[in-house]
């Protein structure tokens, strides 16, 4: 009886993630994984199962390790706002990010949609991770003096999401390492400074003005008063 073939099971697991963030799930046959990975049919399926079960687990690693790397970021201590800048500028840095390569969650959402319950259990938990992670560190910014306490988090937080998306795409489409670092740069921006507070403030009643703003006086109205 032949006996499989040992090997590194996380090691095939992120080959299979590289091929699947490439070419999608549909697209990548069993014998290709197979190659990739450089493994025996008998012993692919015997450690993940067939090609649905392996694409699981590699999506399941993938978005797992994807949202730790900017929780990793979000967490720092300090000030929140800069950490919120930091993560939008280190996620720019992904080697993964170019247009050979594509992100497995993404392109998972946009294969399967709502259609797979797994891959949507799996997509949908990363995300509630992501997401109170992310809502704890807007929440923190507010106690700390750096966002108004009438500010939108949820939309702030959406804001910051849909960025990392755009980052994504951006990449995919062939947008140069630099464009993609200007990108975080200039979301990352729109979370910063004194000026949020008012900029938030503005979007609530868009006909208030901050006491830091006064309505400048006409030049008419200045001659009238010193005339008085």
């Amino acid at each position: 009886m032949v006996r499989p073939k040992e090997f590194d099971q996380e090691q095939a697991l992120r080959k299979a993630i590289g091929v699947f963030c490439r070419q999608g799930f549909a697209a990548t046959s069993t014998d290709e994984l197979m190659h990739v990975m450089d493994v025996g049919r008998q012993s692919m399926y015997d450690t993940f199962g067939d090609k649905r079960a392996l694409f699981l687990k590699a999506l399941e690693m993938y978005v797992r390790e994807s949202v730790h790397s900017i929780n990793v970021e979000l967490d720092r201590s300090g000030s929140a706002l800069s950490a919120v800048q930091r993560a939008l500028a280190t996620f720019a840095e992904r080697r993964d990010l170019s247009s050979a390569e594509g992100c497995m969650g993404l392109n998972a959402i946009s294969e399967f949609g709502g259609r797979n319950a797994d891959v949507t259990r799996i997509t949908r938990r990363a995300a509630r991770i992501q997401r109170r992670t992310l809502m704890h560190v807007l929440t923190r910014a507010r106690e700390q003096g750096e966002l108004s306490s009438h500010a939108d988090l949820d939309s702030m937080a959406d804001f910051f999401e849909s960025t990392l998306a755009g980052v994504r795409m951006a990449a995919k489409a062939g947008k140069s390492r630099q464009t993609l670092r200007n990108i975080a740069a200039f979301a990352g921006r729109a979370y910063m400074g004194h000026g949020v507070s008012d900029r938030a403030e503005v979007l609530r009643d868009p006909g208030r003005r901050t006491a830091r703003s006064p309505q400048k006086r006409s030049h008419s109205q200045e001659s009238r008063s010193r005339q008085s």
